[in-house]
């Protein structure tokens, strides 16, 4: 049986003065998201919500009503880094995004359910139960996988009896994530380091790089690199609920605008087989063909 996917909010990725950011945060609210990612999961130096407000936010968007996920950086690279993560482990009331293996690691101590986020790259169905094993609840397919590849592992998940022991997500609209790095990028280019970077990200936002055409082809964003056009999984809807997603995951772009998500809600509920936001995106690398689509567990 087809199930109808809830919407979820990604971590803003973005970066923002501190009056964006409360804009923003004010607004979740009232949004049409069932689940919402908080925290920072690009670079421990921006200025964000201390781990006590944060945890405050969480709490508020739980009474009304909203399902909360803490989220974790993408690179752990300093003691900063370690300290946030210890932070966000020591709370037993909001379940984790592990984006690389060390969250996992801490996550697991804690006893903390966590999200399996597209950082960790799991492919096959052993990995997959591995990863249940130390409490991974909602799985996040990598970005680059296609339709049919992920079909096959959603059905030796079915298959195995395990598939009914996680949620699946995918990032059905947003810019993707494609890389992360140790330096940044933002910081060099305006002749400073990463460690007295002075957050230039948050005066220059995301910048645009075009190929040698002049064609747009990525977003810089600090530390983390972005696909310039977005992931665009939303004229697919009939193929999303054929494999059960639990949960369509929306990234508002770095203008923040969700305006209509609204629309994409009612879409969903209504049992629409596709929808067209305000920029079209990213479509037919999702439903590419291989010439096997077979996984194997070695």
């Amino acid at each position: 049986m087809n199930v109808t996917p809830r919407l979820s909010l990604a971590p803003n990725w973005w970066p923002m003065d501190r009056a964006a950011q409360h804009q923003y945060l004010d607004g979740l609210i009232e949004s049409p998201f069932e689940r919402v990612y908080l925290g920072e999961s690009v670079c421990s130096l921006r200025d964000r919500l201390a781990p006590r407000s944060l945890l405050s936010l969480a709490e508020t968007l739980m009474a009304n009503g909203k399902e909360v996920v803490l989220t974790s950086l993408t690179l752990l690279g300093s003691e900063r880094d370690l300290a946030l993560l210890d932070k966000l482990c020591d709370q037993q009331r909001f379940a984790i995004e592990a984006n690389e293996m060390g969250a996992v690691g801490a996550a697991h101590q804690a006893g903390l359910p966590f999200v399996g986020g597209q950082g960790l790259n799991i492919y096959n169905l052993d990995s997959l139960r591995w990863l249940l094993g130390l409490g991974m609840t909602t799985y996040q397919p990598p970005l680059e996988m296609a339709q049919p590849v992920l079909a096959t592992l959603m059905a030796q998940a079915e298959a195995s009896g395990d598939r009914g022991r996680f949620e699946l997500e995918l990032l059905g609209y947003g810019q993707p994530p494609l890389s992360v790095s140790a330096r940044c990028a933002t910081a060099r280019v305006a002749g400073r380091n990463r460690k007295r970077c002075e957050t230039v990200c948050q005066e220059r936002g995301a910048q645009r790089v075009d190929s040698l055409e002049g064609d747009a082809m990525l977003l810089l964003n600090g530390v983390q690199v972005h696909g310039d056009r977005p992931i665009d999984l939303l004229d697919s809807l009939a193929a999303l609920r054929a494999l059960k997603l639990d949960w369509l995951r929306i990234d508002p772009g770095p203008d923040l605008d969700w305006q209509w998500v609204g629309e994409l809600q009612q879409a969903l509920v209504q049992g629409a087989d596709r929808f067209d936001p305000p920029v079209v995106g990213m479509r037919q690398f999702w439903q590419r063909q291989h010439t096997t689509v077979a996984l194997s567990n070695d």
